[in-house]
């Protein structure tokens, strides 16, 4: 991942508004793909929203999770922000819905489902239906916003004047390009994505504020003072005989006397084991092989970081270990290492949201609503039948049978730049960080997961 900024999906306009607008003052980029996204969306014919609406955009269950009216610090929250949230974490859990969450038969996350805990994290028991987490997760996010915006104020930031100017530029463009084709006003066009209200002017503050949370993460993060345990760990060397827990009793044998012979071979020798592991690893006989710095922070496999962490562990240390989620590993300890800049800007982003996620626990801000949220109405579910992979109800969209993709939830013009993450909007680190663990406690626990941020880190895409 770039720096510190991490994927995450969010709302339609978000998203065709804020790729151009990025600038250097706040230490975002955009990236030709997304760029020509956003190109393909304004060369593009108007189409007929004149039926269009909340509903007809996001099924029939979120609208009325909309136009909540809340309160942080004594004052009213724009309704456009809130609800900005609520839409922000609708589409990115209906990124995953088919999945790791209940769907609807139109490929949406269904919040009327009933939430069973078995195999998740134990904060998924306190939620009843998977409408009562995402309320809960949407109000994090929100909350998580505005206590930034008002740190952000508190320390004097200000947006630069060509950031600014650029967002009103990107709102006439919207205009022009996307509502007044479709026979629409901006406030109208809005409205269909954002719910009833929304104004040019209430969306625009949104966004104001959408960057200033990303320009305050900066700021912390460029004078985040680290301590050296945090920057200092293990360095390991490994090479790795695939054969996870459930692998043919055979080919585990095969897998830990081919690990054994790798071992013994070396005889404690590291340039020894250096060389023949990476042999093993080029004629095929291992999958995986090469130096990995090892943090402490649960984003590798529970084996493999106690192994690294042993205080007993010295330099030069060859060990062969087994890990139900990978294999038999052959690996070799060679010292601490310093973390790249882009874990340090990780460690910074995850220490001001736990900071955040402090305030929200302890009540430091007053943020409430008074009003209630009835449950989801029921509507028919996904076919249990279907393969997620296949039908696409994963982030790379397949089509639904009335040929719309369920990735891009209608496959209409507006809705094509749905799934383009704010990935260079910091901002987006912070406050899908400062919802900690929310996002993750309703996947279960199994290998696959721990085997992807095995393979993510040791490819070095952290």
């Amino acid at each position: 991942m770039n720096n510190y900024r991490f994927k995450l999906v969010s709302a339609v306009l978000s998203g065709a508004l804020l790729l151009t607008a990025c600038t250097a003052n706040t230490g975002v980029a955009t990236n030709p793909s997304e760029t020509a996204a956003s190109d393909a969306l304004t060369q593009s014919s108007g189409p007929d929203m004149s039926d269009m609406s909340v509903e007809t955009v996001y099924g029939s269950q979120l609208p009325q999770y909309l136009n909540h009216q809340y309160y942080f610090e004594g004052e009213a929250v724009s309704l456009t922000e809130s609800n900005f949230y609520f839409v922000d974490t609708f589409t990115e859990l209906t990124q995953y819905a088919g999945y790791y969450y209940p769907a609807t038969s139109d490929g949406y996350i269904d919040l009327s489902a009933t939430i069973d805990a078995t195999g998740m994290s134990e904060e998924m028991s306190q939620y009843s239906t998977y409408g009562d987490f995402f309320v809960a997760y949407s109000e994090q996010m929100l909350e998580s916003a505005l206590i930034i915006n008002k740190l952000a104020a508190d320390e004097g930031l200000t947006l630069p004047e060509e950031t600014l100017a650029e967002i009103d530029s990107i709102l006439t463009n919207l205009e022009t390009t996307s509502a007044q084709p479709s026979g629409l006003t901006l406030d109208e066009y809005l409205s269909i994505y954002y719910g009833e209200g929304t104004t040019a002017e209430s969306f625009r503050q949104t966004i104001i504020n959408y960057y200033m949370a990303d320009l305050y993460t900066q700021e912390f993060v460029d004078n985040y003072e680290f301590d050296e345990s945090e920057i200092m760990v293990p360095n390991v060397r490994y090479t790795l005989y695939s054969a996870p827990q459930g692998t043919a009793e055979e080919d585990i044998a095969a897998a830990e006397e081919a690990a054994t012979a790798l071992l013994e071979s070396a005889d404690g020798d590291v340039d020894t084991f250096t060389v023949e592991a990476a042999l093993a690893y080029t004629n095929g006989d291992t999958i995986d092989y090469g130096d990995i710095a090892v943090p402490n922070d649960g984003s590798l496999d529970a084996t493999f970081t106690e192994w690294a962490w042993d205080e007993s562990r010295a330099v030069g240390d060859i060990d062969m270990i087994y890990s139900p989620n990978f294999g038999y590993f052959v690996l070799t300890y060679l010292g601490e290492t310093e973390i790249d800049e882009s874990s340090k800007s990780q460690i910074a982003v995850q220490a001001m949201s736990e900071q955040i996620s402090d305030a929200i626990n302890n009540g430091t801000y007053e943020f409430y609503t008074s009003d209630e949220y009835a449950p989801a109405p029921t509507v028919a579910p996904m076919d249990p039948t279907l393969n997620t992979e296949e039908t696409g109800i994963t982030p790379d969209a397949g089509a639904a049978a009335d040929g719309s993709a369920f990735g891009s939830l209608t496959g209409s013009k507006g809705l094509d730049v749905l799934l383009i993450a704010l990935s260079s909007i910091g901002a987006v680190a912070v406050l899908g960080l400062a919802a900690v663990g929310v996002m993750h406690i309703a996947k279960k626990k199994d290998g696959s997961s721990g085997s992807e941020s095995k393979k993510e880190d040791s490819d070095g895409d952290n």
